[in-house]
């Protein structure tokens, strides 16, 4: 049994290496015609790089529809040839078929993981830069990567306009707010230095405080101004949360929830990194269960109309569910797990309701 199960593997791989790189390229020359009219006069070896890291990210995206297609496919091409007939023949059950496009499958998300983590988090953001420094084209760049400058710090709001450095920020406007949101104090720096918890060093201050329509003079020049703002602030990092790696994600949690920031993105980015691969080994378990109990013969188109008619169905929870958890819907873990609880009831309504017979359909 060792020898068949070895054989389903490398044709489950096998498929997916084809189908990862078929469904990456499709991707490509379409998106590549998309863009075509921005891309002409351009260098050429400027788009080559382009589109070699769009081939990272595509993969990523991809490789888990091409990874339940390849699941389904392993078993229609077992039962077509015939040789889910004599396996049976020789005492094999549905685990001779269905443990070894498993064991790739978990191998394969995996893979995806490390890959996103170690590979695309880097390739990413050199889509993005080279879209605007390259040919031109802005889109959300600024939002996604510029530092955030605005935060609630207690009853006070922070203003940061210059560039910050390690415990030190420069060009600052703080407005202290009264019990009925009225401006009490304002602060302009140009420069605040971090000392110690709680308390920051103006540098180059002005101090004003205001009673109503009054305004007064405070303090000049140098002096402490009591701030409970953590020197980590200027560690936010900047960028899409679906490509920073996860040790990057986790530490700006905590850090964003200091600084009362929202966390949603983040946190779902965090869950939605395990839950998508998955998500895609349990489509993948469920295209193996369904084209074993097939009581039809077994058809390669309509094993590929199944199987991305799952994903589809996956992609689409993802979106919602990725929605919902940024308009405090759905806590982020429970919408990023969405999709893999979803498929649960129907992997075990599979796995019990195959029959014998049905399973040992040769479908040739």
């Amino acid at each position: 049994m060792k020898l068949l199960e070895r054989y389903v593997a490398r044709l489950a791989a096998g498929l997916f290496i084809a189908l990862s790189l078929g469904v990456v390229t499709l991707f490509l020359v379409i998106d590549f015609g998309d863009w075509l009219r921005i891309y002409t006069g351009k260098p050429v070896g400027d788009v080559a790089l382009l589109y070699w890291y769009r081939s990272h990210v595509a993969m990523v995206q991809f490789a888990p529809a091409a990874l339940v297609l390849a699941a389904g496919l392993a078993v229609t091409v077992v039962r077509r040839r015939g040789e889910w007939t004599a396996m049976r023949a020789l005492g094999a059950s549905p685990l001779t078929v269905v443990r070894p496009i498993m064991v790739v499958a978990c191998l394969a998300a995996l893979g995806l993981i490390t890959f996103q983590e170690f590979v695309v988090s880097e390739s990413g953001p050199k889509i993005d830069r080279l879209m605007v420094e390259r040919f031109d084209r802005w889109g959300d760049f600024l939002t996604v990567y510029s530092p955030r400058r605005w935060f609630r710090v207690g009853d006070s709001l922070l203003n940061v306009r210059g560039d910050s450095n390690p415990q030190r920020l420069e060009d600052v406007r703080v407005f202290q707010m009264g019990a009925s949101s009225e401006l009490v104090r304002w602060v302009e720096a140009g420069r605040l230095t971090w000392l110690r918890e709680g308390t920051w060093q103006a540098e180059d201050a002005t101090e004003l405080h205001f009673d109503g329509a009054q305004a007064r003079a405070g303090r000049k020049g140098s002096f402490e101004l009591a701030l409970p703002l953590r020197p980590e602030v200027t560690q936010l990092a900047v960028g899409r949360p679906e490509w920073l790696p996860l040790s990057v994600l986790q530490r700006q949690v905590s850090l964003m929830s200091a600084l009362q920031l929202p966390t949603e993105p983040t946190r779902f980015a965090i869950h939605h990194r395990w839950a998508a691969p998955v998500a895609a080994v349990l489509a993948a378990l469920i295209a193996c269960l369904a084209g074993l109990r097939g009581q039809k013969g077994a058809s390669v188109p309509r094993t590929l109309l199944e199987g991305a008619g799952l994903y589809g169905s996956l992609f689409v929870v993802a979106m919602i569910s990725r929605s919902l958890a940024i308009n405090g819907r759905l806590t982020p873990p429970l919408a990023a797990w969405l999709a893999p609880l979803l498929l649960l009831p129907m992997v075990f309504w599979l796995a019990r309701s195959a029959s014998p017979t049905g399973t040992a359909t040769s479908g040739s």
